[in-house]
């Protein structure tokens, strides 16, 4: 009988193992730069009879303050092993504490065309997540606005910002929504 169950226990997690492994992007790996604008109307292809989803994850975009649409959604797995206020170089920000862990490169790098009067950063995660943004003017971090998720909003200058979606412990990670909306 013991043979049996170990054998079956080993079945079951062989099985549990192969259904839910699913392949992640390396961090490291670059993004394509998206270039948000208004969606147009193109024909959906749909080369066969079952239903296929992509999530791309760890996105980079370009944003022109003319053509945002009111939120936008940017996915990613929060965590890493860097602190982060080894990265922003700082303890404290304006925004809140430098906490938590991050990876060594950015998630996202968000590219603004020309200034903007509000723009907020959003995340939101099921796990303890923090926020870094680096760009034009300096670093900001944020954690626990929201329960658990951090959030930066204000006026941002022209150019490019590294944003970095961490965890509050080292080696934690949890799938994320960054949300970025221009209205208030």
């Amino acid at each position: 009988m013991r043979k049996f169950a170990a054998r079956s226990l080993f079945t079951i997690t062989a099985m549990t193992t192969a259904i839910f492994a699913v392949p992640i992007p390396l961090r490291s790996q670059p993004s394509p730069t998206v270039e948000i604008s208004r969606p147009t109307n193109q024909p959906v292809i749909n080369s066969s009879s079952k239903k296929t989803s992509v999530v791309k994850m760890f996105e980079d975009m370009t944003i022109a303050p003319s053509a945002v649409p009111q939120a936008i959604e940017l996915r990613g797995i929060s965590g890493g092993t860097v602190e982060t206020q080894k990265k922003s170089g700082r303890k404290v920000t304006e925004t809140g504490e430098c906490i938590g862990f991050i990876d060594s490169e950015p998630d996202h790098k968000i590219t603004l065309t020309k200034p903007l009067r509000f723009l907020q950063m959003r995340v939101k995660s099921s796990g303890d997540t923090v926020l870094l943004v680096r760009g034009p003017g300096g670093s900001w971090c944020s954690d626990d606005v929201s329960d658990r998720n951090p959030e930066i909003s204000g006026d941002w200058l022209e150019g490019t910002y590294e944003v970095w979606i961490g965890s509050y412990e080292e080696n934690a990670a949890f799938p994320y929504l960054l949300q970025i909306s221009t209205k208030p």
